[in-house]
C-alpha cells in the first residue's frame, strides 16, 4: 500500500516529464493519471494525497531536490538546478 512517501518521487517524476517546473495543478495532475489506481487502492491516501501533496514537496525542498518557494513563481514547483542536471 502507498503512503504520503510515495508522493516524493512521483513529484520529481512529473516534474522531469514536465521540463522542470510546472504549476502544482498540472504536477497533481499528472500524478493522478500516472498513478491514480494506485492512489485509489491506499486507502486513506487516496482521500488525502491532494494535501499530502504539499507535505511530500516541503521534504524535496528540505533535501535540496525542489527550489524553495521564494525562489520559483507563485503555484509553481521546480527542480533544483542540481537535479536538473544530474
Amino acid at each position: 500500500m502507498k503512503t504520503r512517501k510515495d508522493l516524493c518521487p512521483w513529484i520529481v517524476e512529473a516534474l522531469t516529464e514536465l521540463g522542470g517546473n510546472a504549476k502544482i495543478a498540472k504536477v497533481k495532475e499528472f500524478i493522478w493519471d500516472h498513478h491514480g489506481i494506485e492512489l485509489h487502492n491506499s486507502g486513506n491516501l487516496h482521500f488525502t494525497w491532494n494535501e499530502d501533496v504539499f507535505w511530500a514537496a516541503t521534504q524535496l525542498r528540505a533535501k535540496g531536490i525542489l527550489k524553495k518557494a521564494s525562489d520559483t513563481p507563485r503555484s509553481v514547483w521546480a527542480l533544483s538546478d542540481a537535479k536538473r542536471n544530474a
